[in-house]
């Protein structure tokens, strides 16, 4: 039983590090496709709140060395979840998938 719970502790930890550590390379990004206007994002309780406005882009790479930032529009925090997530509402006719970046203007 020791084993059992001294295992459970290690395996907690370890998720723990790399979640954060996964949040911070994913910052500002979609994380989960809820519907075709709604999404969970990569930003907490720290860095947005209910009724922000977000600025939604995707990244054009047509080269290795060279990428353009691309506006597509705007979204709205309607709920924030924890210190890592956060759902969004985006405006009508704006197109994003998983991936897509998203900041506060």
């Amino acid at each position: 039983m020791k084993m059992n719970t001294t295992l459970l502790a290690v395996a907690f930890a370890a998720f723990t590090i790399t979640g954060c550590a996964a949040h911070s390379r994913m910052r500002g990004s979609v994380a989960m496709k809820v519907s075709d206007q709604e999404a969970h994002v990569c930003l907490g309780n720290t860095e947005v709140a209910v009724g922000d406005k977000l600025s939604v882009y995707k990244n054009d790479c047509p080269s290795k060395q060279r990428c353009k930032k691309i506006r597509l529009g705007e979204a709205k925090v309607t709920q924030v979840l924890d210190e890592h997530y956060s759902v969004v509402q985006f405006d009508p006719g704006v197109v994003f998938e998983e991936g897509t970046l998203v900041e506060k203007p």
